[in-house]
């Protein structure tokens, strides 16, 4: 690796040359690819573009939130995950309690589907202002300010970023889950690991797998980190079971239960289970039904298992040298997370906004070469490539659908090569955490 050398060049032209060649080639070069091929338009990511500058949601995540509050007040001692809703109810109830809030405040439906578009729109942009944030804290450790080109590249980036702008859209939980993720990485980078610690349980009282940040907390021996996990994650079970009573929250663990055995396999399933059932054309594909579950096959499930254990006890056990325990390593569980699951849906994946955002401004920034692993994996992950779609009826070919599971495999290795290849005597470990 390259000599690095504190306020060196910092090649901002060049991120923000890669930002507009991306969405060019993903909105503009796909769509004329496939007229000259006469496919017909694959689609595009404007409607959801026109969905957020509009402040318009659909209810993916509200409306079984909302339905399941209607269900307990209406019948306080019947098991709420039992209740007949339109589409199930999959977060635990700790998530419930900012919607409870709203009810006591007196806010109708309508208002409270008003405020939590507004405020999702608000995380969209906070996801972009964390990660400007960070990357003025990384280059201003290294003797260099963020320039305007760096700042516009990153927004951009962000409104670019087709998972993240699919989560706004479909009215998902998963819009605050990326914000609390690149604040999460920017508290970990500035060194105050506690407060990091507790916005990984606010984390996990929406998406349970981001339990696997508590354990890599105990196995990278932060204590501190661990311990506000622990405390924030017992306040949050505490208000819950308050609320709606132990019974329905230890009703959760049955609904992990069946997740774990049951998902989807529509290409919007970017995960290895997923990837499975498309190539051996189990299950629905293009078409996607929201109570359709793909056939159980005992070998796929297996197979995303052993993946699952394969992706996250890597991250746990390698060698990471001078970054273990660091940011990098931190991004690096985050991935193994999501895409562990075996329903990862492509809107999960707007974590990688503050992890690509961390890996430029504080590695790749400074190269004199271009980091094209890095670009690759970025590009696949922000962008939204229907073209793809038309493999799907070709046997091994649509492998290819999955391009956003292979683009954050691909990102989690560029860390953890990171890790391996680092110039040590280039830096100092602080500019790391």
């Amino acid at each position: 690796m390259e000599e690095q050398r504190p306020g060196g060049r910092t090649h901002d032209r060049r991120l923000l040359g890669f930002v507009l060649v991306s969405l060019l080639l993903a909105n503009v070069g796909q769509w004329a690819l496939c007229r000259v091929l006469h496919l017909g338009n694959p689609g595009n990511m404007i409607p959801d573009l026109k969905a957020f500058f509009h402040l318009r949601q659909w209810t993916d995540s509200w409306l079984p939130m909302m339905k399941s509050l209607d269900y307990f007040q209406a019948y306080p001692a019947q098991p709420i995950y039992d209740a007949k809703l339109y589409d199930t109810l999959i977060y635990s109830l700790a998530s419930e309690l900012p919607l409870v809030a709203m009810r006591r405040l007196g806010l109708s439906d309508a208002a409270m589907l008003r405020t939590l578009a507004v405020l999702s729109f608000a995380a969209v942009w906070g996801v972009a202002a964390v990660s400007i944030a960070m990357g003025r804290w990384l280059l201003r450790r290294r003797g260099a300010e963020m320039s305007w080109t760096a700042a516009l590249a990153v927004v951009l980036a962000t409104l670019g970023c087709y998972p993240l702008l699919k989560g706004y859209s479909l009215g998902n939980a998963q819009t605050f889950l990326s914000f609390g993720f690149t604040l999460l990485l920017l508290l970990w980078t500035t060194g105050r690991e506690r407060w990091a610690g507790a916005v990984a349980a606010l984390l996990s009282a929406v998406k349970p797998q981001f339990v696997l940040l508590l354990v890599w907390m105990l196995v990278r021996r932060r204590w501190g980190a661990a311990a506000a996990f622990a405390a924030c994650g017992s306040l949050l079970l505490a208000a819950s079971a308050a609320v709606f009573g132990w019974h329905n929250n230890l009703d959760y663990l049955g609904v992990l239960a069946g997740l774990s055995h049951k998902a989807q396999s529509h290409y919007a399933n970017q995960s290895m289970f997923g990837t499975i059932n498309r190539m051996i054309f189990n299950g629905e594909n293009l078409q996607y039904h929201p109570y359709v579950y793909t056939p159980y096959i005992p070998w796929v499930y297996r197979v995303t298992v052993a993946t699952s254990l394969l992706l996250v006890g890597s991250v746990l056990v390698y060698p990471w040298r001078r970054l273990r325990g660091t940011t990098a390593d931190l991004a690096a569980m985050g991935i193994a997370s999501v895409a562990a699951s075996p329903m990862a849906w492509e809107h999960h994946y707007g974590i990688v906004v503050g992890i690509a955002a961390w890996a430029w401004f504080a590695q790749a920034c400074w190269w004199e070469r271009r980091p094209w692993v890095l670009a690759v994996a970025v590009f696949l992950c922000l962008n939204f490539l229907p073209a793809f779609n038309y493999l799907a009826d070709l046997p091994g070919w649509n492998v290819l659908q999955s391009y956003l599971y292979f683009g954050a495999l691909m990102l989690m290795g560029w860390l953890m090569w990171l890790g391996r290849e680092m110039d040590e005597t280039a830096m100092g470990t602080a500019v790391w955490k």
